[in-house]
């Protein structure tokens, strides 16, 4: 894995000599960073939000090229969704989702057509950086972790006293607010119109992290907006409206879009959405197909591969790890000979990891390497009916960050995620944590990432 920065190898000696020396300082000013993340109103899901003090310093440079391959992979998701439409074997890679090209086909004619996303990634062994989760539903973070990063640098900070770090470079930590300007953007890109109402759509009161956010600046913005459940919206000749019989121009989704597949409550959302009678940021094929991980299945397979550029090939080669959908057959591991699949992941587990291809936080993630075999082996089997993918290992980066529920200095992995709005780079985040599936909502951490002087 590539150097991060020669700051960020700094700030790591910094912590490990007070956590020696010193380490009251650093907790009191993480208490000081602590609570003013809490005083901006910064939540998850009602929780404290854990933001680190300890930030991920990277250069100028690896920030360039993290930017141009996040949008690069923007570019190859528009070819995926054209080519889902017409590919009976991509089709074939998302059976849950059979039942629903009739509303995941119905491409908009704007592109990108991810238009907000978050790509999580991490390092290979050959020093690429790999993107291994393309979250083109409804990512967290995409307020509170730019606006988190600006409260992070107002905070007194023992750890980076002297070092030039900037998180302005970043465009939603310079401006958090530029994620609900590309929600307005967005439908000006889609109508030639002014967004004049907008709802953030719930269903069942789950997956409410960020909502206020989101409807208190829409509302700033000058668009009248407010958060329903799905249930509380009615199609009609006029378009989709809410309780009040008003019209709704644009809807956001924070739901889990695996709820309703076969929900009927959701139908007339669905078929709304669908037919584009409202502007749904992102529309159905980003919520359900390219949001999917076997969209990397698909990125990464040779069959496909005719598809793209040839400059888009090396990036799929570069930044795309071999993935594939689990189930038996015959198919080119990544060194690039002949297997049969599940025989493969039965004699490899120590390379490979095993994910439900459509779930999200982290759950069910199985990695080989750390896995008995006798559970690594219940999930080849759960393939079968919960569709599932296996992808190579990519080990984690390994620094020193704090533990905030146990009040702890630890050694933590970690990657770094990029999100995108409207096609460009938005800013970054990373999750470290010392489970080997970091996730914020299971004990880990957000590390500010923070760019150095170019």
């Amino acid at each position: 894995m590539p150097a991060i920065s020669q700051a960020d190898t700094l700030v790591e000696r910094r912590l490990c000599a007070l956590a020696t020396s010193e380490p009251a300082s650093i907790w009191r000013a993480q208490d000081e960073l602590s609570k003013a993340v809490a005083e901006v109103g910064m939540h998850f899901e009602g929780r404290a939000y854990p933001v680190c003090l300890r930030p991920l310093a990277i250069d100028c440079d690896l920030g360039n090229h993290l930017g141009a391959v996040a949008e690069g992979v923007i570019n190859l998701l528009d070819v995926a969704a054209e080519l889902y439409c017409c590919n009976e074997e991509v089709q074939d890679l998302f059976p849950a989702y059979k039942h629903l090209r009739h509303w995941t086909t119905r491409l908009p004619e704007y592109r990108p057509i991810v238009r907000i996303c978050r790509l999580d990634g991490l390092f290979g062994m050959d020093g690429h950086y790999k993107v291994i989760e393309t979250n083109t539903e409804g990512p967290g973070g995409v307020i509170q972790n730019g606006l988190a990063a600006k409260v992070w640098s107002r905070v007194a900070n023992p750890l980076v006293q002297g070092l030039a770090l900037d998180v302005s470079r970043q465009p939603f930590a310079k401006d958090p607010t530029c994620f609900v300007r590309e929600l307005v953007s967005s439908y000006r890109v889609a109508t030639g119109r002014e967004l004049r109402t907008a709802a953030v759509v719930n269903f069942r009161g789950r997956y409410t992290n960020e909502v206020d956010w989101i409807v208190n600046d829409l509302k700033l913005a000058g668009v009248k907006a407010e958060l329903l459940d799905i249930t509380a919206m009615k199609r009609t000749p006029r378009g989709l409206v809410g309780p009040d019989g008003e019209l709704i121009e644009l809807v956001y989704n924070k739901l889990d879009v695996r709820e309703l597949i076969n929900n009927e409550e959701s139908s007339e959302y669905l078929e709304s959405c669908a037919h584009q009678e409202v502007i749904s940021i992102n529309n159905w094929i980003s919520q359900w197909i390219l949001s999917d991980k076997a969209m990397l299945a698909v990125l990464s397979d040779d069959r496909f591969r005719t598809n793209f550029s040839a400059k888009q090939a090396t990036l799929i080669e570069r930044h795309i790890p071999w993935t594939r959908l689990v189930k038996p057959g015959i198919t080119i591991n990544p060194e690039r000979s002949k297997i049969e699949l599940i025989d493969f992941i039965r004699e490899n587990k120590a390379s490979l990891v095993l994910k439900p291809s459509n779930a999200t936080r982290g759950e069910n993630v199985v990695i080989g390497r750390s896995t008995p075999p006798e559970v690594w082996e219940e999930h080849i089997g759960r393939a079968a009916h919960n569709p599932y993918v296996v992808q190579e290992y990519l080990r984690p980066g390994e620094i020193t960050a704090l533990q905030l529920p146990s009040r702890s200095i630890k050694k933590m992995g970690y990657g770094i995620d990029c999100y995108v709005f409207g096609g460009r780079l938005a800013g970054f985040q990373s999750r470290a944590s010392v489970d080997s599936v970091m996730n914020v909502g299971r004990s880990g951490v957000l590390l500010p990432i923070a760019v150095t002087a170019a």
